[in-house]
């Protein structure tokens, strides 16, 4: 389908760019009123965004905050359910609040992991006021979240609805970290690009790659940034692009697609 310039003018929300070329996903017409949605961040920087989801075990929170110690220059991002907010904030007083005071980011996945593709609108709605009610409750105020990724991966209208509200970056991944920790580790992250988010799961595998992942990151000049650093580089990147018109707005227009 050819577009012109006017046709894409039309386009708004999400409509950016081809995920292959920068991560962003390009909207039709149809999706115009939809949330940003993400899956990577620009490739001039060599820096991925390592995201762990679920985030069940406090002992592996544990583990990965010592981790995160020995690199204080990595910063992550943590997807986490409401009932994993509550419980291990019960067995590790302040845990949730020390990521954040060091630099990480946490970020809307649900209360309990009811897949969003099951959910009306209003129900999910009232998932993010109690998942958000626990976070404040953990941290000890109401922070702004910037970004929430659906359970399963499923981009469905009652959690894009959800991201509209409450101005959340629909946020996927363009790789995963997840298998056999020795196996990751030599053959998978070596294969990691440029801009990378990378999932993850707060789980043993996934803590064990880690533990490969960070030093190999470290020897060969990767960074590892938070959701907002990738993704305000990324529109920082399309704002200066040459070559293409370019409208900031509540979210990012182009006229063309490189």
């Amino acid at each position: 389908m050819n577009l012109t310039r006017r046709d894409f003018l039309k386009l708004t929300g999400a409509g950016l760019l081809a995920a292959s070329a920068s991560g962003l996903v390009a909207a039709s017409a149809q999706e115009a009123k939809s949330a940003p949605l993400i899956y990577r961040g620009s490739s001039r920087h060599r820096y991925v965004n390592l995201s762990y989801d679920d985030c069940y075990l406090v002992k592996r929170m544990q583990d990965l905050e010592k981790l995160l110690d020995d690199y204080p220059e990595f910063k992550i991002n943590l997807f986490a359910v409401g009932t994993a907010l509550l419980n291990n904030e019960s067995k590790d007083p302040g845990i949730w609040k020390r990521f954040y005071d060091k630099g990480h980011e946490i970020g809307y996945h649900s209360w309990d992991h009811t897949n969003f593709g099951v959910m009306s609108t209003e129900a999910a709605l009232a998932d993010y006021d109690k998942w958000h009610d626990a976070l404040t409750q953990v941290l000890g105020f109401a922070p702004t979240v910037r970004f929430g990724r659906p359970t399963y991966g499923s981009l469905s209208p009652s959690f894009d609805a959800v991201c509209r509200k409450h101005n959340l970056v629909n946020t996927m991944w363009s790789t995963g970290w997840g298998g056999n920790p020795t196996d990751v580790v030599k053959y998978t992250v070596p294969k990691a690009r440029n801009g990378d988010i990378i999932l993850l799961h707060i789980r043993t595998d996934d803590y064990h790659t880690s533990v490969g992942a960070y030093p190999w990151m470290r020897d060969n000049g990767w960074g590892a940034v938070t959701l907002s650093r990738l993704y305000d580089d990324l529109l920082m990147e399309q704002n200066e692009s040459t070559g293409c018109d370019v409208y900031s707005g509540p979210s990012l227009m182009r006229t063309c697609i490189e």
